[in-house]
């Protein structure tokens, strides 16, 4: 039996009341409790929309988590090969100075151009893997992309101007792997 059969009960029932002189009064009690149901019905509600709020709360958090474990992993991908990569640039600087020292001679060009076959085929691979050259366009010293490991005195160029390329710098997605090792100009102290 629930509780809106109870109520229902109780106020359709009949109670005699027995007076001094015997008569019998027949009185309907009617409990009028129109409060508690309204109330109920408000509380479910609330704890229907709780509980909606709370399904919608936990839906965003679970994207949220995918979204950011999807960023993790692309990082892990992008920038897990970085110690391997910055292997493979030593080599591929031992083969450019080869090529360099081959230059010379006349009767080393098949080795020349093995070596150069070869380094092309290293900068295609590491193209690919997105590792590319730090470009020197405008010849101006960048502290972000370039070290300077030596500066000469020369008072025809601008101050911070790179004057050579001792080692190349390589980028990986935009970030710097290995900043290029440069020679830059400054202005002679006579001048100043």
């Amino acid at each position: 039996m629930n509780k809106n059969t109870k109520d229902k009960d109780i106020e359709n029932q009949e109670t005699e009341i027995n007076l001094e002189d015997g008569d019998s009064i027949s009185e309907e009690i009617v409990f009028e409790d129109e409060t508690t149901e309204p109330e109920e019905v408000k509380s479910d509600e609330a704890i229907i929309k709780d509980l909606e709020d709370q399904v919608l709360r936990a839906k965003a958090e679970v994207q949220n988590v995918r979204r950011i474990a999807a960023q993790e992993v692309t990082k892990a991908r992008l920038f897990g090969v970085e110690t391997l990569a910055k292997e493979f640039l030593s080599v591929g600087d031992n083969l450019e100075r080869a090529v360099i020292s081959c230059e010379d001679s006349e009767e080393i060009n098949v080795i020349k151009e093995g070596l150069e076959l070869t380094l092309k085929s290293l900068e295609s691979s590491l193209s690919s893997a997105g590792i590319k050259a730090i470009e020197f366009n405008d010849k101006s010293f960048d502290p972000e992309r370039h070290e300077a490991i030596s500066v000469i005195e020369d008072d025809t160029l601008e101050q911070n101007t790179i004057i050579d390329v001792v080692q190349k710098g390589y980028t990986i997605m935009d970030r710097i792997l290995r900043p290029a090792k440069v020679v830059v100009s400054k202005k002679s102290q006579k001048n100043n």
